[in-house]
């Protein structure tokens, strides 16, 4: 053999190694962070006085329906393969592992921790940590009640891809992307103002950012949060356009807005009041330039 072909043979040698061993150290970091169960204790709901009608109202103001389907028993989210395969499960008492008791809901939803005890990645507990004990509450109730259907879904999966953004912290779980001092809230009085706005625009931070100033995307392929302060395009817009764009999810500018991304069918469940609220909050802000958005 001659000396090139000797060495051009190690050479390759040496980068089939480096390859196995950098996909060996990818499966092993993201299979710790993929099994990881993080010790949350669960926050005990008093389910006796619950109000099974406004659990179902917030099943679809607060996008349940949309991401686990109209009835409820789940649905495909991404499903592509090397990326990785994640339905929003099956929400019924007809789920494979079964129905989920009160503290098991309370960790799912507020915690972002699944029944298996590791934490789910597309739920959005970053936002619905803030929900007070008594919408968590009337919603299990609610959810408890659901005529039970059978799982057809296959159990989450990570590609190659996937898990290489998994370890290299680009798509973390919902736990990951809490605010540090994000807890659980007690409502003010519905009434349309900017301090109840204040309350209920606590479920777009995890989209808009903290200050609703606009944020990066948290998903592989998402959009970035838009800038909701006066410094974005709300500026232009009256209460009526801004109803109109949450009812109808498109916009004063003609821009159509993408249900998946950003979940506009949730408001034909909100009130007037909740409407009003919002807006008097939004409108009331400081303009913050949007922060560099990736």
């Amino acid at each position: 053999m001659t000396t090139w072909k000797r060495r051009a043979g190690i050479t390759l040698g040496g980068l089939v190694l480096l390859i196995l061993l950098a996909a060996g150290a990818v499966y092993a970091v993201s299979s710790m962070q993929l099994n990881e169960k993080p010790e949350i204790e669960a926050h005990a709901l008093d389910l006796a006085a619950a109000d099974l009608a406004e659990g179902e109202r917030l099943a679809g103001a607060l996008g349940c329906r949309d991401c686990h389907g109209e009835n409820l028993a789940g649905m495909m989210l991404i499903d592509e393969m090397p990326m990785a395969r994640l339905p929003a499960p099956n929400l019924t008492p007809g789920r494979r592992n079964g129905a989920l008791t009160p503290d098991e809901w309370e960790l799912a939803i507020r915690h972002g921790i699944g029944q298996d005890g590791r934490a789910l990645f597309i739920m959005p507990s970053q936002e619905y940590v803030y929900l007070s004990d008594r919408e968590i509450a009337d919603l299990v109730a609610y959810l408890a009640t659901l005529p039970a259907i059978s799982d057809t879904l296959p159990a989450r999966e990570f590609g190659p891809v996937g898990r290489g953004l998994v370890a290299l912290g680009k798509f973390k779980p919902s736990r990951e992307r809490m605010l540090p001092d994000a807890n659980h809230m007690d409502p003010p009085a519905k009434e349309p103002t900017a301090e109840f706005g204040f309350y209920l625009t606590r479920l777009c931070t995890g989209c808009h950012g903290p200050q609703l100033a606009g944020a990066p995307a948290e998903a592989p392929g998402a959009p970035p949060g838009a800038n909701l302060t006066p410094a974005g395009n709300l500026k232009n817009w009256t209460y009526d356009q801004f109803a109109r764009t949450l009812k109808t999810g498109v916009t004063p500018e003609g821009k159509h807005l993408n249900p998946m991304y950003m979940p506009w069918t949730a408001f034909s469940h909100a009130t007037d009041t909740e409407m009003r609220a919002i807006w008097a909050y939004l409108t009331s802000l400081e303009p913050v330039a949007s922060p560099v958005l990736d």
